[in-house]
């Protein structure tokens, strides 16, 4: 065997590894949209015992569990400790949180569920970018004609998503290198067209 068939067999050990870790990160991110998805819905359907968190009554030590130094959990309530308040890291869900103090189950419920979207979409995405290397593994072949077209659906997903959550600027950066990507790939499978006509 020589020196290119050596790397081209690494290239090939390269995606199937790259196809595994993708289908795990694809399963996790199933599973956290599962939970999410039924946190939120718990989380709003007890709404009204989460807006009571503001009780400053201090729950029996001996059968309750506190948490981060905020939330006291005993066996009949959840409350905030004294001088505890909700806070999120999000702006939108701060400033709910800021204009309606009585909402916080609400507020987090829907949170948690647009959490939950969030992964079933980058879900999507892993498991395209799982087929990419699949498509590649089986045909030999990085520029087969499938792998710009999935490439670029499911990089346009996670710019979308990078855009909507964590910013504007960041989800264009991430745009930018989609396209690079997808254009690199092309300009490939046009060679490899190309190469196939002329033999």
């Amino acid at each position: 065997m020589n020196e290119e068939n050596k790397k081209l067999e690494n290239v090939k050990k390269s995606c199937k590894a790259a196809s595994i870790f993708s289908k795990v990160i694809f399963w996790l991110l199933a599973v956290s949209a599962v939970l999410t998805l039924i946190s939120g819905i718990v989380v709003i359907a007890n709404q009204e015992k989460i807006n009571k968190l503001t009780d400053q009554e201090q729950p029996k030590l001996d059968r309750s569990l506190t948490l981060f130094h905020i939330v006291t959990i005993d066996e009949k309530d959840v409350k905030l400790l004294e001088n505890s308040e909700l806070t999120s890291s999000v702006p939108l869900i701060q400033e709910l949180l800021d204009r309606h103090p009585d909402s916080y189950g609400l507020i987090m419920g829907v949170y948690l569920i647009a959490v939950s979207l969030i992964c079933v979409v980058l879900a999507v995405s892993m498991y395209l970018i799982s087929s990419v290397f699949d498509i590649i593994v089986k045909e030999g072949n990085p520029f087969a004609d499938k792998v710009p077209k999935r490439l670029l659906t499911s990089m346009i997903i996670i710019s979308v998503v990078v855009g909507s959550s964590v910013g504007i600027g960041f989800g264009v950066f991430a745009g930018f290198i989609t396209w690079a990507l997808y254009a690199i790939v092309d300009y490939g499978r046009v060679l490899r067209v190309q190469s196939d006509e002329t033999l």
